[in-house]
């Protein structure tokens, strides 16, 4: 792997601020409150045009909980299908105005040889840390390919299931402190071994699961399955085709789009996992039970 990361200290993840309780008709006195840091990192491709001359351009601007950038930047390239791999990715720098304490923009050198078409920047892909889909200037640029349909079939345990967010969430070290982060975990296929990132947006944190998977020398298929904490959307279910990732499941809602696209391409969704429960939204047949197979 050739991926050079350049970057300073350890970041901070969250801030303390002051803040007063309601409570009926009584306000606190003023206390500390823990609340996750939201900042800008704007991202730059160095890369070949097609006459193979290197040129630089700013790709986009995405809002995110400062830490593991390398994995999320990775995950995103990925996703977007820019690289193939981490070793598409020559360098990765980072650099900060005086005032900062995060990176403010990374300088994504991408391998010698290796071309990008101008259409990855017609995209709108300016992105804030709450939107998925909004991150795409029209409809039509939401279609995928159909050789991302899953054919992998093998099963999780029907209570295996409900173990997935309570593994993901004891990873979570900054939302136990602020309560305002999601989460992204990536379970391999024996369910032993469990990749979890968490940031202030959904997409950021799944892209930086996929992203660490990557940089660990992750193969094509990256994972069995992936629980999420908030909604599941559409970018999140083409995150996991990307990736090959045939399980998605979370303790939240799916959109529609989410359903019909899981249910296109041969995706499981599971959602609303709760103490006793949850609800299957595509391709069941995933799931083993005690005495069968749904």
């Amino acid at each position: 792997m050739s991926l050079e990361v350049t970057k300073e200290t350890p970041l901070r993840t969250s801030v303390r601020v002051i803040k007063q309780r309601m409570q009926g008709t009584e306000m606190s006195a003023p206390e500390l409150d823990e609340l996750a840091i939201e900042d800008p990192i704007e991202i730059v491709l160095f890369y070949n045009s097609g006459q193979l001359n290197r040129k630089s351009r700013v790709l986009t601007l995405t809002m995110r909980t400062p830490g593991n950038d390398e994995e999320m930047i990775t995950g995103f390239l990925f996703c977007e299908g820019i690289i193939q791999s981490s070793d598409d990715i020559d360098t990765i720098k980072f650099s900060e105005p005086a005032d900062a304490e995060a990176p403010t923009r990374a300088i994504v050198n991408l391998r010698e040889g290796l071309q990008v078409s101008d259409e990855v920047f017609d995209r709108n892909l300016s992105i804030h840390s709450s939107c998925g889909i909004c991150g795409k200037n029209s409809l039509n640029r939401l279609g995928i390919s159909p050789k991302l349909a899953l054919t992998n079939f093998s099963q999780i345990d029907y209570m295996l299931v409900h173990q997935l967010p309570k593994r993901m969430h004891q990873a979570q070290t900054v939302f136990h402190k602020t309560g305002g982060l999601h989460a992204a975990a990536i379970f391999s296929d024996d369910y032993k071994n469990v990749v979890s990132r968490e940031d202030i947006g959904r997409h950021n944190a799944m892209d930086k699961a996929i992203g660490a998977k990557l940089r660990s020398g992750g193969a094509r298929e990256l994972g069995q399955a992936v629980c999420v904490s908030g909604r599941m959307s559409y970018e999140i279910i083409q995150k996991a085709l990307v990736a090959r990732i045939p399980i998605v499941a979370g303790v939240g809602a799916p959109s529609s789009l989410a359903v019909a696209l899981a249910n296109d391409f041969n995706l499981t969704m599971i959602g609303f996992i709760r103490e006793g429960c949850y609800s299957v939204y595509s391709n069941p047949e995933r799931i083993r039970t005690s005495n069968r197979t749904l």
